[in-house]
């Protein structure tokens, strides 16, 4: 095979694909990047067998062929030429690469024949969301899902779609903190319930460059992909049934309070300079006479800070995990924060000022362990 492109095209192909590759397995072949040349323009595919992703560019075809390069060290090659052309060869189980002013790199190629097929799904979209949707949604549910691989079903995002409503619900939890968003959604076709991994959601939120084009959800046979541009993405759905949310969700409060976002942010963010000692990260809001006190104590000091706020119904005192609180507060987006509370081992809620489209819940801790 032989083709010529610009190096900056190369360079954008050859990095989205590389987050497919695999770089803990026990095939050698998920290591490679898969390399198609045909008519008038070149394919990469990478895959590791949970997400798959392709991306073509035009390219002057000199050549038809097929090649697969260690993923690794091609993209970091790649990555480093200069502008300008790239001539890529292959011949047999050698590749070459030339660029600039005589510079070329050669390669030894991967057995072609091992590689396995990508995933194509060619059903329509189940139901669309705009790009700038689908960021938030990805933005705010995936830090709160599980990295703990003993529940599979945590590390993904629940998907529930309602028809008739055109509207969406997405839930992370990883069992100490939860995130909640819904969002309007465009063309669904039916009511839908998918498990989508988180890892595969952070992917597809870097390949959103347009938050006004519609981004169609095409799901089949346990899969489910997305066509953004001239790149394909698709990954594995998690099978399971997810926890019932809703029961977890308090409806009714007996207290909340009232605080400026940013001021909260960075008394609780001081806070944790010192909780991140302890083994629970523990800083302690105490709610009460129009404002919030957070304190945080370990062998090297003491934190004590207080922030204005109202409160409405009786004083608090709770305690959390500083990191936890400290999310849940970020992910909002909000000027003002509600934070609503039942007791101190109760769960706390907090959502936007005014009503929005997101709450995050958060477990307290126990005070004196």
């Amino acid at each position: 095979m032989k083709f010529i492109c610009e190096s900056d095209d190369l360079k954008n192909a050859v990095a989205v694909v590389a987050h497919g590759t695999s770089g803990k397995t026990i095939n050698p072949i998920l290591e490679g990047i898969k390399i198609v040349a045909e008519k008038n323009t070149v394919t990469f595919f990478a895959t590791d067998l949970e997400i798959y992703i392709r991306k073509t560019v035009k390219a002057d075809i000199k050549k038809d062929g097929v090649a697969i390069l260690p993923g690794k060290l091609f993209s970091e090659y790649v990555g480093k030429i200069d502008g300008g052309q790239v001539t890529f060869t292959a011949e047999s189980d050698v590749a070459v690469i030339e660029h600039g002013m005589g510079n070329h790199g050669n390669f030894g190629c991967l057995p072609a024949a091992e590689y396995p097929d990508l995933i194509n799904l060619n059903a329509k979209p189940s139901f669309a969301v705009t790009g700038k949707n689908l960021k938030d949604i990805i933005a705010k549910t995936t830090p709160f899902a599980s990295a703990d691989n003993a529940r599979p079903i945590l590390r993904g995002v629940l998907f529930e779609v309602n028809a008739k409503a055109a509207g969406l619900t997405a839930v992370a939890l990883d069992g100490f903190r939860l995130a909640k968003v819904e969002k309007p959604i465009v063309k669904p076709t039916a009511d839908v319930k998918i498990i989508i991994p988180a890892r595969a959601l952070d992917e597809i939120k870097k390949l959103i460059t347009d938050e006004n084009e519609d981004i169609g959800i095409i799901l089949e046979n346990k899969f489910m992909q997305v066509v953004i541009g001239s790149t394909v993405f698709a990954s594995r759905l998690i099978d399971g049934e997810f926890v019932n949310y809703k029961q977890i969700i308090p409806t009714e409060f007996a207290s909340s309070a009232l605080v400026e976002t940013n001021a909260l942010l960075s008394s609780v963010g001081r806070a944790s300079l010192l909780a991140r000692n302890d083994k629970v990260n523990l800083v302690t809001l105490s709610i009460m006479d129009k404002q919030i006190t957070i304190d945080a104590n370990s062998e090297l000091g003491k934190i004590n800070e207080k922030v204005p706020a109202s409160l409405e119904g009786p004083d608090v005192k709770i305690a959390f995990n500083s990191r936890y609180l400290f999310d849940a507060i970020n992910a909002g987006g909000d000027d003002f924060v509600k934070i609503s509370f039942n007791a101190p081992l109760a769960p706390c809620v907090i959502t936007g000022a005014k009503k929005g489209d997101h709450l995050f819940l958060v477990l307290p801790i126990r005070l004196g362990i």
